[in-house]
C-alpha cells in the first residue's frame, strides 16, 4: 500500500498536469451553482416568474426590434440555464402561435447551441479525463449514435432542458450531431407549449391537458419513427436465424 506522503504527491502531481482542465471545469461549476443560487434565493428569483415575464415582454410584441430582441434574451438565458419552459411559454402568450413558435424555436437553439460551447469549452477536457473503462465504452458508444440520443431525449417532455445542453457539451457527442438533433427534437414540444400559451391567454377550456396530450402523442409517435429502422433490423436478423 502506497503511504499517505506518496498518496498526497501523486495527487499533486495529478492537479499539476491537469491543472487546466481542473480550473476551467470549477469555473463551469461555479457559473451553474452561482445562476442557479441567484434565481433561486435572491431577489432576482422574481423576474423569472411567469407573469413577471409577461408584463415585460408585452412591449416588444408591437415594435418591429421586439422579436429580435426575444430571441436575444432567450437565447441568453439558455447559457445561464433559467429554465426555457417559462421563456417559450412567454413567447407563445406574446407573439401567438406562429410567430411565437418560429421564435421559440430560433432562440431555443441559439441558446442550446451556446450552452453546449459553454460546456464542451469548459467542462470537456476534465470530463474526458474522468471516463475510464466501461464509461468510456458507454461514451463511445453514444458519440457513435449522437443524433438519435439527443433526437428522442429532446422529445422526452421530462428531460430538463438546461440539463441536456450541459450534458451533451461535456461529452464526446459531435456538434454537427447535437446541433440537428436538437434542432428536430425540438419542434414537437416548442409548438405544443406556444399552442398552450396562446390557447390558454385567449380562454380557451382544458388548454394544459390538450397541449400535454398532444405532446405525448407527438412524441411517442417520433420516437418510434426513429427507431424503426432499429427495430426492422433485429426483426429481420431475428426471421433469418429461425
Amino acid at each position: 500500500m502506497k503511504k499517505s506522503g506518496e498518496y498526497i504527491q501523486e495527487l499533486k502531481g495529478k492537479f499539476r498536469r491537469n491543472k487546466k482542465s481542473i480550473i476551467k471545469f470549477a469555473i463551469l461549476i461555479a457559473i451553474i451553482g452561482g445562476i442557479f443560487f441567484t434565481f433561486r434565493y435572491t431577489f432576482l428569483s422574481h423576474y423569472v416568474q411567469k407573469d413577471v415575464l409577461l408584463r415585460f415582454f408585452e412591449n416588444f410584441r408591437e415594435h418591429w426590434w421586439g422579436p429580435p430582441a426575444f430571441i436575444l434574451i432567450y437565447s441568453i438565458a439558455c447559457v445561464f440555464a433559467i429554465p426555457g419552459s417559462i421563456l417559450t411559454l412567454t413567447g407563445g402568450a406574446i407573439f401567438g402561435v406562429l410567430r411565437g413558435s418560429l421564435y421559440n424555436l430560433i432562440a431555443a437553439n441559439i441558446g442550446a447551441s451556446l450552452a453546449f460551447f459553454m460546456a464542451r469549452y469548459l467542462g470537456r477536457d476534465f470530463v474526458s479525463k474522468l471516463v475510464k473503462g466501461r464509461v468510456e465504452n458507454y461514451e463511445e458508444k453514444i458519440k457513435g449514435h449522437g443524433f438519435r440520443f439527443i433526437f428522442i431525449l429532446r422529445l422526452i417532455p421530462v428531460i430538463p432542458f438546461n440539463g441536456l445542453n450541459i450534458g451533451a457539451g461535456l461529452s464526446g457527442i459531435k456538434y454537427y450531431d447535437y446541433l440537428s438533433g436538437s434542432a428536430l427534437g425540438m419542434i414537437p414540444g416548442t409548438v405544443i407549449y406556444t399552442y398552450f400559451a396562446d390557447s390558454l391567454l385567449k380562454g380557451v377550456t382544458g388548454s394544459w391537458k390538450k397541449a400535454m396530450t398532444h405532446l405525448i402523442i407527438a412524441s411517442v409517435l417520433l420516437i418510434l419513427i426513429s427507431l424503426s429502422p432499429t427495430i426492422y433490423k433485429r426483426f429481420k436478423r431475428s426471421k433469418d436465424n429461425r
